[in-house]
Parts: structure tokens; C-alpha cells; sequence
């Protein structure tokens, strides 16, 4: 991601487009593996799980794409949280 961290209290300035990664926190890969490729559309993405839990109740995937803009990137946000079986969104 490419950003200049502020040296106050204010946001980083993001520079679009750019790389951006959502872990995303579930109890049903499936779900989310089948709900990704329509909410990205044809970007290039990538989904990988990145940790499970100790009794494999949650699974954490990582899904990485360039994001156009700020809306863009509140678009998918807001879709991944609608998906049945997400628990968290980062």
C-alpha cells in the first residue's frame, strides 16, 4: 500500500490505486470463497487462508486487490461484511 503517515493525528494519505489487503474472520470459508469472486468482479485477487483456530471453529483468509479509489474500497468492505459466516472484518 502505498501511504505518507502523517506526523500528527490525522489519517495517512492514501494514493489510489493501490494494494489493499481484508482479513477476514469466519466460521464458513465456503461462503466466503464463493461470495469473493462476486463482489470483486474481474479484479485480480487473491484469497488465501492465513490461520485457522486452535479447534478450527474460524478460519482467517486474507484477500488482497487493487482498490480504485476510496469508494471502491468501502464497496468491497461493506459487501465482505454481508456475507453469511463472516464473524470480522479488518
Amino acid at each position: 500500500m502505498l501511504c505518507a503517515m502523517p506526523t500528527d493525528d490525522r489519517r495517512p494519505e492514501i494514493e489510489y490505486p493501490c494494494p489493499w489487503s481484508y482479513r477476514i474472520v469466519c466460521s464458513d470459508e465456503a461462503a466466503v470463497r464463493a461470495a469473493v469472486p462476486g463482489i470483486v468482479g474481474g479484479e485480480t485477487h487473491t484469497l488465501v487462508m492465513v490461520r485457522e483456530s486452535r479447534a478450527a471453529r474460524y478460519r482467517t483468509l486474507e484477500l488482497e486487490l487493487v482498490v480504485r479509489d476510496q469508494a471502491h474500497r468501502d464497496t468491497v468492505f461493506q459487501a465482505l461484511q454481508r456475507i453469511a459466516g463472516v464473524r470480522m472484518l479488518l
